[in-house]
């Protein structure tokens, strides 16, 4: 089973957006912020990371060059998610490391998409089943 950490401040976006990939078979766990996220990341090791930018503590960005500095979290794919979809900060993300920008609100076939690009096929073909 494919299973994400979804790092996202907002409760109610976090409750949604696992539900709806609940659906999907895959396995939510959510952090609210930064320092949360890093622990997570590196105990309970997802298969990708689903990574708001604008977080209570340190942001998105920092915690996504944080994941990309660590030996443990390096390869970990990650999605950031973001109401700020100017294209420097689209370009910011990537840069940083993101394997993937899904803009909010989430177009979650969108989402699915991006998903199935940077998680190894096999752990989504293993949520499906």
């Amino acid at each position: 089973m494919t299973t994400l950490l979804c790092v996202e401040d907002d409760d109610d976006n976090a409750f949604m957006l696992g539900r709806r990939l609940q659906r999907h078979g895959i396995q939510i766990r959510h952090v609210e912020d930064g320092e949360k996220a890093l622990i997570a990341a590196v105990w309970k090791r997802p298969d990708a990371v689903l990574l708001d930018i604008n977080l209570p503590g340190i942001n998105g960005l920092e915690v996504l060059h944080k994941l990309r500095a660590n030996p443990l979290t390096l390869d970990i794919p990650v999605i950031v998610l973001s109401a700020h979809v100017m294209e420097d900060d689209i370009l910011k993300a990537m840069q940083a490391g993101a394997n993937a920008f899904v803009p909010k609100p989430i177009d979650f076939p969108q989402l699915l998409d991006a998903l199935q690009r940077v998680v190894k096929r096999d752990s989504l073909e293993d949520s499906a089943s």
